[in-house]
């Protein structure tokens, strides 16, 4: 049995798909299929069975992924034990955010390259689930106020903490090409004429929600989403050199986002948009690079 075997098979159950587990792996879905039926044949027994719909785990199967997650947990903490070239690392998980990008480089600035800087970005799930199997020590993570019970439960699951760091409002980003450029708020009536970009589908992606973040008065259903991505390059190039806009947490002060690209104000918004970071629950304090970050990270929010 090899660690590969059980994290396809983790990363499988946890997106209820081979094909959706291939994504998050990069790799191919009759990859995945090929490693998993290897680990059903060394086990003797079936984990999923596997139908039109799609594929549902067997009783065995059930059993077999809690053993396998503490597995891959353990396997993480270990690793983290191994000591780098560099006498610290900052291990972090984040959202797709050019602000949190600015942050880590201001951060290498502050430390003067003297401690590494390991960076994972991806879904609130992928965020969650690398602090959860030990590859990231915090993770750091934007959802909207009305999912935060909903966010306690699966943190509770995964055996994590949330720290709440505050609550910012939605902002409309737009490049020069678009023809609110010039203006400095918009209205919520206005956005549903208008064409989107937005990140990778995500149960809690503010686009999910934006009824609660617009007090009822938009709802993701009436936004004219264009382009879907998990790419920031395509992102970044489409706010840039199209009339294309997206949604995003507007931090205080920040009126440009990243080269020509401005943030405009949401008139009527309320701050729904909770920021903050998590950790492990069996971790009593932060590594001092850890620590140094979220303070970057509290004095910029």
């Amino acid at each position: 049995m090899e660690i590969k075997q059980l994290e396809f098979f983790v990363a499988a159950c946890g997106r209820g798909s081979f094909n959706k587990a291939a994504e998050c792996l990069y790799t191919t879905q009759p990859n995945v299929s090929r490693v998993i039926s290897g680990l059903e044949k060394e086990l003797g027994r079936e984990l999923f069975e596997r139908n039109s719909k799609g594929i549902q785990l067997t009783p065995f199967g059930e059993t077999v992924r809690e053993y396998a997650e503490n597995i891959l947990k353990n396997i993480g903490m270990i690793n983290r034990l191994v000591p780098d070239d560099a006498e610290e690392k900052l291990s972090v998980s984040t959202y797709a955010s050019n602000f949190l990008s600015r942050l880590l480089i201001e951060f290498y600035k502050e430390t003067e390259g003297n401690c590494v800087i390991e960076h994972f970005q991806g879904t609130v799930e992928e965020v969650t689930d690398n602090v959860r199997r030990g590859i990231s020590e915090i993770g750091v993570v934007m959802l909207a106020e009305k999912q935060l019970t909903t966010f306690g439960h699966i943190l509770e699951h995964k055996r994590l903490r949330f720290h709440h760091l505050g609550t910012r409002e939605l902002g409309l980003f737009v490049g020069p090409n678009h023809p609110l450029y010039e203006r400095d708020s918009v209205d919520f009536e206005e956005l549903s004429g208008l064409k989107f970009i937005r990140g990778a589908r995500d149960y809690f992606s503010m686009e999910h929600h934006l009824d609660a973040v617009s007090m009822g008065g938009l709802d993701s259903e009436s936004l004219n989403n264009v382009i879907r991505t998990g790419s920031d390059y395509l992102y970044v190039n489409t706010l840039l050199h199209t009339d294309v806009c997206g949604l995003g947490v507007r931090l205080h002060g920040e009126k440009h986002w990243i080269h020509d690209v401005k943030i405009l104000s949401i008139d009527g918004c309320e701050p729904t948009l909770a920021v903050g970071y998590t950790t492990a629950d069996h971790q009593e304090a932060l590594s001092a690079p850890a620590e140094k970050f979220i303070e970057l990270l509290r004095k910029r929010m």
